[in-house]
């Protein structure tokens, strides 16, 4: 039987000091950070867009403060979402692996825009 190689998918980092703490990471999805566990979620681009404005509107027509302070956090939250897919985007575009691949993304990329799902 050929011995097969397994990666480490997964590192823990123990941080020091009086709040200290551990982060772990399952492949490159961050699972706990200082103690806190946390979430990885996969949207589309549309879905984040229709939640950003879907948020503006509730957030807009929210009598209570409280929860207008609420609706505007994870309007921010989505918000950085969105700047992160941006700088995403341009990194793809930059470092392409081949130009058959950048064709491909950039094509899938508009077609996406024209069918309105961006």
């Amino acid at each position: 039987m050929p011995f097969l190689f397994k990666a480490m998918t997964t590192r823990f980092y123990h941080w020091l000091g009086e709040e200290g703490g551990i982060s772990a990471f399952h492949g490159n999805n961050l699972v706990m950070s200082l103690g806190s566990p946390m979430v990885n979620v996969n949207i589309s681009l549309q879905e984040l867009q229709e939640f950003i404005c879907t948020l503006e509107k509730a957030s807009d027509e929210e009598p209570n403060a409280v929860q207008q302070f609420a609706l505007d956090a994870i309007r921010r939250v989505f918000e950085a979402a969105l700047q992160h897919h941006k700088k995403d985007h341009e990194a793809l575009v930059e470092e392409a692996p081949t130009g058959a691949d950048l064709e491909e993304y950039l094509l899938s990329y508009a077609r996406a825009i024209k069918e309105g799902a961006l």
